[in-house]
């Protein structure tokens, strides 16, 4: 199965960038850009508490309940303002900002720098991002019919595409570190030779001990 962030990328589309371009009013390569950061951003950001019981409850409750709908017609994004209660440009935001919280304006700052959009369209282009990625997780909640522990692992093995696509320079306006999930190096092979040369030294000091007890006895 692909991976979230490969998925989204699918819904931002090339013509739906050139429209997003349009409405931002910027050029479409940065624009491709910013929405591209956003979205390994909010992905990042919902990694970092695949430990955390009681926060994925928050968020699975979250994702169970957004429009998913949005991804059959992700055009209706590009307007100001909510277009009803519960639209999926306010859940988004609301969503979001829980999970940025004070780090959304460094955030926002790293993506305009990083795509080279204005920190404006930065912030409208999160109105598109935004609601495409959690549409296509709660798609795959619904589709998979996931569990709480279910959406943690799917955000845990997203890390593994992550750390070829998250800029540096955001990771570290999220507060995290390259490379997510991180997990203990394997020893250098050098290390392994070492430490085979102490059992070697151990296993025949035992016999030479065993030898000579053999010895004694006799």
């Amino acid at each position: 199965m692909s991976f979230i962030f490969d998925q989204t990328k699918e819904h931002l589309h090339a013509g739906l960038v050139a429209d997003a371009a349009q409405y931002a009013r910027q050029e479409d390569a940065p624009t491709a850009a910013a929405l591209d950061c956003w979205s390994a951003a909010i992905l990042a950001g919902l990694s970092q508490y695949v430990d955390r019981p009681r926060a994925m409850s928050r968020i699975f409750e979250g994702l169970d309940t957004f429009p998913a709908d949005v991804l059959k017609r992700p055009e209706q994004l590009l307007r100001a303002g909510n277009l009803a209660q519960g639209d999926p440009k306010d859940r988004s935001g609301q969503l979001l900002g829980q999970l940025f919280g004070e780090r959304i304006g460094a955030v926002r700052v790293a993506v305009a720098e990083h795509s080279g959009v204005s920190l404006a369209a930065a912030s409208d282009l999160l109105g598109i991002a935004g609601p495409v990625v959690l549409g296509v997780l709660s798609q795959r909640l619904h589709k998979g019919e996931l569990s709480v522990s279910g959406l943690a692992n799917l955000l845990r093995a997203e890390r593994q595409r992550l750390n070829d696509v998250l800029p540096p320079r955001i990771a570290e306006s999220l507060g995290i570190s390259l490379p997510l999930g991180g997990e203990e190096e394997p020893l250098p092979q050098t290390e392994g030779i070492r430490w085979g040369i102490v059992l070697g030294v151990c296993v025949a000091l035992g016999l030479i001990t065993l030898f000579a007890f053999k010895q004694c006895a006799g």
